[in-house]
């Protein structure tokens, strides 16, 4: 049993960390700030998780991968010491830990019918920073010093 709590609390700290420097993070501090008001006064978890996620985001920002360990070990000491002084604590953690999903399948398709096309077709979700070269269309001059005209 001691073995799964620390699993628990080292798996609910690194979610922890994660949610914090994420935009999840107003939708499950209330939940992380109210499990953990169970031995502690109500306000200080909220004020001390919000002290944490500025200086992980500072951290973060800065590549401070030092500082972001040290909060996470911070955290994983505060909940393992709920675990063990709470036993309902751990099905508490258990519902606030994100649950992963499997990523959607996408599929694109390109239908072309009737017209016969030269040339390249890209197709993607995505594309950022790209440089297309094409070649000049009937009319156009190309001078060497600064591109068609």
């Amino acid at each position: 049993m001691e073995a799964e709590l620390a699993a628990l609390a080292s798996s609910g700290a690194t979610a922890l960390v994660g949610l914090m420097i994420s935009d999840s993070w107003a939708q499950v501090k209330g939940g992380f700030a109210r499990m953990l008001a169970r031995s502690a006064p109500a306000e200080a978890p909220l004020e001390e998780l919000e002290t944490s996620r500025t200086e992980l985001v500072t951290a973060h920002l800065e590549h401070d991968d030092t500082k972001m360990a040290a909060i996470e070990s911070h955290w994983r000491s505060r909940l393992e010491l709920l675990l063990r002084s709470d036993e309902t604590a751990a099905d508490a953690l258990r519902r606030l830990l994100p649950v992963p999903t499997p990523s959607p399948v996408k599929t694109i398709s390109n239908f072309n019918s009737g017209d016969t096309h030269f040339g390249s077709i890209i197709q993607a979700g995505h594309i950022s920073g790209a440089t297309f070269h094409m070649p000049p269309t009937s009319g156009e001059r190309i001078d060497k010093d600064d591109g068609p005209r």
